[in-house]
């Protein structure tokens, strides 16, 4: 039973999809340094909405591959884990990582400015070498209202999330407002 069950697997066209299930037991180890329940730090940054945010600390985007890379990498005081986890562990410690994803509401006392650093600097601000949307200076339009709540831009990494799931109505104003002036 056990030799077939083998030959089976060796045989399968596919490898076996990641596990977020087997991801979360591998993140205890993760867990001493990192909270998962809320945004309160620990020794390391919280993880709660981990994939619910625009940027990482590194300033990469919350993607799937730059995650993958400080984990194995290590960054800013956290080691490396590369030899910690086989290739098929490092999947399903993702896929487990990927479902933390609660979106990141900030409060009202963002200013527009602060929140246009936090959310939209990286692709619209010309003074930043990496950017790669188009410079926003001077030309709000209205209908970046919808762009923004909705999210936009093109294929990922290039892509926006809709800040209607991020953001309160006030922050979302102050946004605005703050581009209708830069």
């Amino acid at each position: 039973m056990i030799l077939a069950t083998l030959l089976l697997l060796l045989l399968a066209d596919e490898p076996p999809k990641p596990d977020a299930a087997r991801g979360k037991e591998l993140f205890r180890s993760c867990s001493g340094c990192h909270n998962t329940e809320n945004d309160d730090r620990k020794m390391g940054p919280s993880l709660h909405s981990l994939f619910g945010k625009v940027t990482l600390r590194n300033g990469k985007r919350a993607d799937k591959e730059n995650v993958r890379a400080i984990v194995l990498d290590g960054y800013n005081g956290m080691p490396s884990f590369q030899y910690s986890f086989r290739p098929a562990e490092m999947d399903d410690l993702l896929a487990y990582l990927e479902t933390l994803r609660a979106p990141v509401t900030v409060k009202a006392e963002g200013t527009g400015e602060t929140l246009f650093r936090a959310h939209c600097s990286r692709c619209h601000d010309p003074a930043i070498r990496s950017s790669a949307g188009p410079d926003l200076r001077g030309k709000f339009k209205p209908e970046w209202v919808q762009s923004v709540e909705e999210g936009h831009g093109g294929a990922p990494p290039l892509t926006a999330p809709p800040l209607k799931e991020w953001l309160d109505e006030t922050s979302r104003k102050a946004l605005f407002d703050y581009l209708k002036g830069y």
